[in-house]
Formats: structure tokens, C-alpha cells, sequence
């Protein structure tokens, strides 16, 4: 293993030992020793040789050669003939030696300094190993079986050409954003929600959660309340937290939001198309009635399609920005979800006024998205590629719904699941008192990723019984034996508990 460390930091070491009262020799000693500590030296990794290191420091090689010989007497360095010298590969740090090259200065305090915390705040928080659980039920994440890799190859190899490259290689700041994927969004995306806009109307973002940042940094007050759907997105709620306090939870019914306290809110947030989590579809009636309200009382509402492109049923009820007359709809879309959701690519339609506030907010934050990754989307929509590969979808989330369905009723029966309307995961109320995050460590221990549901509610001690199944990421014969183990695990949970 060779050592990585470059001079600046190996002459920052040093210095910190400037005030220590040791001789060259013993620095060099001790800041080997902080190398190790903090981690910039490793056990097998190699040292730089005494003549280089002399160079950096500004020091006589002969002092660096003794300070290596004192090194190796310590079992901290071990000499290989003609390859220099090396951390001993059994060096371990002692915890109460590291404590000697602390600084006795004042150390800051960030906690007192914290305006918000975001880390206390309860969101969806999934494995970085996911992929390691025999049954990831996990949802959001890539299907490697639907992804189109050779096509989205092709449309980013032409990307590079050099005609492609005059465009994408800029800094579009002033401009706004690449034409060409707005244009792509305007006729091929947005006229399948049965919304019509124009080029002023739509503005790029990193993601739809991004969007929704914006919007509620520019709009939002510590005096607005703001209704958000009960259960539903743990993120957009703390996105709003940041802003406010005044949070009104809309319960959700068999048609969507109800509209019991909306008449309190500034703002509504919404996801009529797939309610997230339930997977429910906001009825045309219910629709019609929210947005009555909304004019009455002079509210805005926020439209979150976050995974519109992929509903197989109800497609034919438009987005609630299609029947809105009077501007008071902001949508908020996703490009790069159904795809591969770490391009991280979305977009807002709103009001031109909005927008072109929008975009300057965005500047400030980072500039514009990926200008590369917009070029290839925008030839992946244009070839029909996003079409093909949405229809390749429908395909395989009908086929492993029906499974899940199945595998449910043979082996959890008394479980109730919420309609999946197409979507990649399915909403479920165990009908029991179960507390389902204490579940899922069972479920791990038999191989099987599920998703506890009490981070979609605004009250964290109540509804412990909900869990969310995704299957947009395991393949179709891998369901029916991952649901015969969660069974498993819910006996085992009963039994213990």
C-alpha cells in the first residue's frame, strides 16, 4: 500500500508539533504518530523516504533517517530492504495514547451555534448495503432488470460529440436552463398529465425534493401554516419545519387528502397522483372541491408527482395543474426517478413570475443542474427511449404487484395492503399491535429489507403498525419467498414480544 498523504499535509503536521518542546527528531516522531491517529497513515501503508521527506519538511535527511531508525525501534515502522519503510501492519492505536496529542486549547463548541438541527429531525433512513439483503423490499432505488443501459449509452456517446459538447460544456447560468430538455419536457412529458406550458413556466432543479426546498424557502414564513397528508412525505414535512412550526396534518381517506382542516393552511401539499405512502388516487370530485377551496381561501397548493410517470391505473385523471385556472398550482415533477434516481433531475411549473425568482434562488444555491446529464435525458426523451423504458415498467410492477398480492394473502392474510395503483410499492396496515420498526430487525436477521411506516406520520408514538413494501428493486422470483420469510419473522416477533 503507498502512502497518499501530500506535502501540505505532512508540513502541517509538523508544525503543529512546533510548540511541543521535542528536538527535529522527536517531531518527525510525533508527527508520524498524528499521521496515524488521524487517520492519514494506515497500518501496511508505505512512508515517504527519508530524502523526500527531508525536502518537505525543510530538514536534513540524516534527521529523518534517525527519526525512522527511533521508529522502527517502537514497532511503528518496520524497513524493507530496497523498498523503503512502512507501517507495521500489526500497529494498533491505543484510545488513551491519542489523547496525548490532543491540543490543550479551547476546542469550538458547533452545538451552541446550530440554528436547526436537521439531523434530530425522523426521515426515511435506507441501508447502504440494501443490496446485500437477499429480499430488499426497498423502495426508490435502481431496477437494474428495467434500466436501458444501452440506449441511455447511446444518447450520452452522441452527448460528446463536439456539437453537443458547445452546448452542454457551458456555463448556462444567465441563460437559464438547456432548451432542449425543456422543450422535451414540454411535449413529451407534461402533455401525458395533460399539462400545457411554456418555456417561462418550467425551471430545471436536482431532483424534485430540491424544488420543494426552494419553494419553501422563498414562499414560506414562521407565521404560515402549511397542511401536509397524514400519512405522507417525511421530508417535505421537514423541509417545511425549517421554515415553520405550524404544521396541520390532513388525514387521507379512500379519494385522497380530505379537506376537513385545509381551510386553516397558507399552503397545501399534495400528491394527488400516487399518495405517498398509500398509493391512493385523489378522486376527480375531491380534485374539484380542493381547488374551490384553495380560490376561497386564497391558498397555494403544491402538486407533487414524484413518480407520475410510472401510474398504470387512473392514468386518465389529469394532474390537478391541469385544471387549475387561476395559477394557484405549483408541480412539482421527477425526471430522473423511474430511471435511475441518483442523476437526481426534476423540475417545478409554476407562474413565470415564480420561476424567474426561482431561477435566481437556484443560481445562489448551485447555479443550475448537471448541463451534461440534461443533454443526454433530453436525447433519451426525444429518441423515445423514456417511453420504452416507462412501458417496461408498467410491465414489470403490474407482474411483481400480482405476486406480492398473492404471496400477502397466502401467507399474512389478516394484513391489510392499500391499493397499488401501479406504483412500485404497496402501503400496509398490519391490523395488529405490532410495532413494525421492531419488525424489521427480525425480518433482517432471515434476509428480508422492509420499511417501518412510522416516519410518514407527524405523531412518531402512534400508527406503528403501517410498513411499506417496495418492489421496484427485487426481481419477480425472489417475492414470493421474501413475504413466506417476513412471515416467518412476524411469528418470531409475536413470540418474543
Amino acid at each position: 500500500m503507498s502512502s497518499v498523504i501530500s506535502a501540505t499535509v505532512w508540513q502541517a503536521l509538523f508544525s503543529n508539533t512546533a510548540q511541543s518542546g521535542l528536538n527535529l527528531q522527536g517531531r518527525i516522531c510525533r508527527m508520524m504518530f498524528s499521521a496515524l491517529v488521524q487517520g492519514y497513515l494506515k497500518p501496511g501503508m508505505a512512508v515517504p523516504s527519508s530524502r523526500d521527506l527531508a525536502d518537505q519538511l525543510g530538514v536534513g535527511r540524516n534527521t529523518v533517517t534517525i527519526a525512522y531508525q527511533q521508529l522502527v525501534a517502537e514497532r511503528i515502522l518496520e524497513s524493507k530492504q530496497r523498498s523503503g519503510h512502512f507501517v507495521c501492519l500489526n500497529f494498533q492505536i491505543d484510545s488513551s495514547e491519542s489523547k496525548t496529542i490532543r491540543t490543550t486549547s479551547k476546542a469550538t463548541t458547533w452545538g451552541a451555534r446550530f440554528y436547526i438541527r436537521p439531523s434530530a429531525q425522523r426521515h426515511l433512513t435506507k441501508p447502504s448495503d440494501w443490496m446485500n439483503y437477499s429480499y430488499p423490499f426497498i423502495y426508490g432505488q435502481p431496477d437494474a432488470e428495467s434500466f436501458p443501459a444501452s440506449a441511455w449509452r447511446e444518447c450520452a456517446l452522441r452527448a460528446l460529440s463536439a456539437k453537443d459538447a458547445s452546448i452542454w460544456s457551458q456555463d448556462i447560468t444567465q441563460q437559464g436552463d438547456d432548451a432542449y430538455l425543456i422543450d422535451a419536457i414540454r411535449q413529451h412529458i407534461l402533455p401525458t398529465r395533460g399539462i400545457m406550458a411554456q418555456e417561462n413556466e418550467i425551471l430545471l432543479t436536482v431532483g424534485s425534493q430540491h424544488g420543494l426546498y426552494m419553494l419553501a424557502m422563498l414562499l414560506m414564513r414562521q407565521n404560515h401554516v402549511i397542511g401536509v397528508e397524514e400519512p405522507g412525505y417525511p421530508d417535505a414535512r421537514n423541509i417545511f419545519l425549517l421554515q415553520t412550526q405550524h404544521i396541520v396534518p390532513l388525514a387521507v381517506d379512500h379519494e385522497g387528502v380530505t379537506l376537513i382542516r385545509a381551510n386553516e393552511c397558507d399552503y397545501l401539499f399534495v400528491t394527488p397522483g400516487r399518495q405517498c405512502p398509500t398509493g391512493v388516487t385523489m378522486s376527480p370530485q375531491r380534485r374539484q372541491n380542493l381547488l374551490q377551496l384553495a380560490e376561497q381561501n386564497d391558498s397555494i397548493i403544491i402538486e407533487d408527482e414524484y413518480d407520475a410517470q410510472v401510474l398504470v391505473q387512473n392514468t386518465t385523471i389529469p394532474a390537478l395543474k391541469s385544471l387549475d385556472r387561476h395559477g394557484r398550482v405549483i408541480y412539482l415533477g421527477s425526471l430522473s426517478k423511474p430511471l435511475a434516481p441518483g442523476l437526481r433531475l426534476g423540475y417545478i411549473v409554476a407562474a413565470p413570475e415564480l420561476i424567474q425568482e426561482l431561477r435566481h434562488l437556484r443560481r445562489l444555491m448551485l447555479r443550475h443542474p448537471n448541463v451534461f446529464n440534461q443533454r443526454v435525458f433530453a436525447l433519451f426523451i426525444d429518441q423515445g427511449y423514456y417511453h420504452s423504458m416507462l412501458r417496461r415498467q408498467h410491465q414489470l410492477h403490474r407482474q411483481r404487484g400480482e405476486i406480492l398480492n398473492k404471496a400477502l394473502k397466502q401467507y399474512l392474510p389478516t394484513w391489510k395492503p392499500y391499493a397499488l395503483n401501479g406504483g412500485s410499492a404497496c402501503w400496509i396496515d398490519t391490523a395488529a399491535d405490532i410495532d413494525t420498526t421492531v419488525l424489521s430487525h427480525y425480518a433482517a436477521n432471515l434476509g428480508v429489507f422492509i420499511e417501518s411506516g412510522q416516519s410518514f406520520f407527524l405523531d412518531d408514538h402512534k400508527h406503528k403498525h403501517f410498513l411499506r413494501l417496495g418492489f421496484g428493486s427485487i426481481s419477480a422470483d425472489k417475492i414470493d419467498e421474501g413475504i413466506r420469510r417476513l412471515a416467518q419473522a412476524t411469528e418470531e416477533y409475536c413470540l418474543y414480544n
